[in-house]
């Protein structure tokens, strides 16, 4: 297996992605704005700047048809999950 990491935010992205890779299965880490925040908040020179956290999420469309795993969670075990 192949683990890809994107943003693909609206159902129109992830629908285009489907049709190019037909066998594609998306894992959603879903996470309440605080703890996502937080972690943005301290990461040193990332790209993305946790002020941008709060378009980011009204942007996303969930996905319906996603294995959800929640963000709390360790790596580790997000991976043994998925």
């Amino acid at each position: 297996p192949v683990f890809l990491s994107c943003s693909a935010l609206k159902r129109i992205y992830r629908h285009r992605m489907r049709e190019a890779l037909p066998g594609l299965r998306f894992v959603f880490l879903k996470g309440d704005f605080e703890t996502l925040h937080a972690r943005m908040a301290a990461r040193a020179g990332h790209f993305m700047p946790a002020s941008l956290l709060a378009s980011q999420l009204a942007t996303l469309e969930e996905p319906a048809d996603a294995l959800v795993l929640d963000v709390r969670t360790s790596a580790e075990e997000l991976v043994k999950q998925a």
